[in-house]
């Protein structure tokens, strides 16, 4: 480290510190346990004291390299994304209750789609008339609904979000709170299948992205996205390229303006869905192919996704995955995997498995990993092999793996020398309300007493070391991690880069906090 790094973390300590005494630690009066406050407590309820901190100054501020792992329909948050559907012509929505009864308003789901045509006048959706499934102009649903526009869309984000008080009950176990999480994707896909709507979404995703000090995506979609319905229409495309094509055209713009000029770009892995049967993954794994060699620059590697312990396993899954390897190879395509597994509290189950089977099927990165502290001969393979985990302490909390941010495993990652870098999943979703990872990196630097400012900017440029800036062979790919900064390629120019940021940074910590 600099002298100013060195000064910076030692500054951030005692902030840290100090907050943890005076600030966060908080006795709750007999019969008032909720006012109970203390440091490393659930997210869910320590978010509202976060922006009270001056750690949180320093953490919003910190250039923090590169987003791994992250679902694209769970990225922006929610009120940003209805904002937009809102004053966007001919967006209509739909429930599949009627929504006069609190029954019915907890039950229904709900769908947004856009429409060109005129829609003659029907009853409220809030009435005892309304007939489910029936579109209503999106207008008019705000207008007719209890509380106006503010209670359409506290309706709205309750159908695609993890509610608090369902994130702290852990006694109903992992998959109870998997099963609302799932359903939540269905409603959000709908957002963002409008291409007025899919363009602002991705200018004002990127756009939240760079103002929380993050240079580089990858992101997880492709199985289930492609269905774009163009400006004017109501049907979807059935060319799957349109839907890439609005993607690389909006990065391609954003990074011509004036914020985007710190924005070095975006890749997509490719996500099919774990639960599909062989012959529906190998169709999309051949979408897949088609896609990589439609858009090669785009499509960086392969991902499996949905719930872990109850979806197909890797090895169950093993002939389609070295049959797309094959094809692959057979195309001249770089098309690495970077999996999910070990995203489960077993331990020598099936699903833990995984983790064996990632590394045996070649993957460069592992997807959460939570499982993986349990296995010393494992872990010796994963830093062996080059291999860095995408840790997502947020997720892992209100998916119930962990109690709270104390309760993480990372630590115990770190100090038996896993690389690891910090994502945040699904934002959107589990209660981060942020398109950036601030929320994730607070809780580790404030849940962790050896991790420290230092220890965050490690994990940020391990960000960058495991980015897939371009394709690579396997060699390549671990010669650069390697060589890191001193290399003389796309990564390690980017790393210079950063490693320029966070020098300044860190002078800036010590200007602002020094005294």
């Amino acid at each position: 480290m600099s002298t100013v790094a060195r000064q910076a973390d030692a500054i951030v300590r005692a902030i840290r510190q100090e907050e943890v005494d005076d600030y966060w630690r908080h006795y709750a009066e007999p019969g008032h346990e909720e006012d109970e406050r203390f440091a490393g407590m659930m997210f869910p309820l320590a978010k509202p004291w976060v922006a009270g901190t001056r750690l949180w100054q320093i953490v919003k501020r910190m250039p923090k390299g590169a987003l791994l792992h992250a679902h694209l329909t769970a990225m922006l948050p929610y009120d940003e994304l209805l904002e937009t559907i809102l004053h966007t012509e001919g967006m209509v929505v739909r429930a599949s209750h009627r929504l006069d009864t609190e029954e019915g308003r907890e039950n229904a789901t709900i769908a947004f789609s856009h429409v060109n045509t005129t829609l003659s006048p029907g009853p409220p959706i809030t009435s005892s008339d309304y007939r489910p499934n029936s579109d209503v102009l999106v207008t008019d649903a705000v207008a007719d609904f209890p509380g106006g526009r503010d209670g359409f869309v506290e309706f709205a984000r309750s159908k695609m979000e993890v509610q608090p008080g369902d994130s702290v009950r852990h006694g109903l176990g992992v998959d109870e709170i998997w099963r609302k999480f799932q359903a939540m994707f269905d409603p959000a896909e709908t957002m963002i299948t409008y291409e007025p709507v899919v363009r602002t979404f991705y200018q004002r995703l990127f756009t939240r992205l760079v103002d929380d000090g993050l240079s580089w995506v990858e992101i997880r979609a492709g199985g289930s996205s492609g269905k774009l319905v163009h400006t004017g229409d109501e049907d979807p495309d059935p060319n799957l390229d349109a839907w890439w094509t609005v993607l690389e055209e909006e990065l391609q713009r954003f990074r011509a303006s004036d914020k985007g000029r710190r924005f070095w770009g975006a890749r997509v892995i490719w996500s099919d869905w774990r639960g599909g049967q062989r012959d529906q993954l190998l169709r999309s794994m051949k979408i897949a192919l088609q896609r990589k060699q439609r858009f090669p620059t785009l499509f960086s590697g392969y991902d499996l996704v949905a719930q872990e312990d109850l979806g197909r396993t890797l090895a169950d899954m093993a002939p389609e995955l070295l049959w797309f390897q094959e094809q692959a190879q057979r195309l001249n395509l770089s098309v690495p995997f970077f999996f999910h597994a070990g995203e489960t509290l077993g331990d020598g189950n099936s699903t833990d498995l995984n983790l064996v089977d990632a590394l045996v099927l070649g993957t460069r990165r592992i997807g959460h990993g939570f499982s993986l502290y349990k296995h010393p001969r494992l872990i010796e393979e994963v830093i062996q092999r080059g291999v860095m985990v995408e840790v997502c302490p947020i997720s892992s909390e209100v998916l119930r793996l962990t109690t709270d941010i104390l309760h993480h495993p990372l630590p115990a990652m770190v100090a038996h020398g896993v690389p690891t870098a910090i994502s945040n999943d699904d934002p959107a979703m589990l209660g981060q309300d942020s398109a950036g990872v601030s929320y994730d990196f607070y809780q580790v630097i404030q849940g962790f007493d050896n991790m420290g400012l230092a220890g965050l900017g490690a994990l940020a440029e391990n960000s960058l070391r495991w980015s897939q800036f371009e394709d690579q062979s396997d060699d390549a790919w671990i010669e650069e991690i390697d060589l890191g900064e001193n290399g003389d390629g796309i990564k390690a120019q980017r790393l210079r880069q950063w490693r320029q940021q966070w020098e300044e940074f860190c002078a800036w910590v010590v200007k602002e906090f020094g005294s």
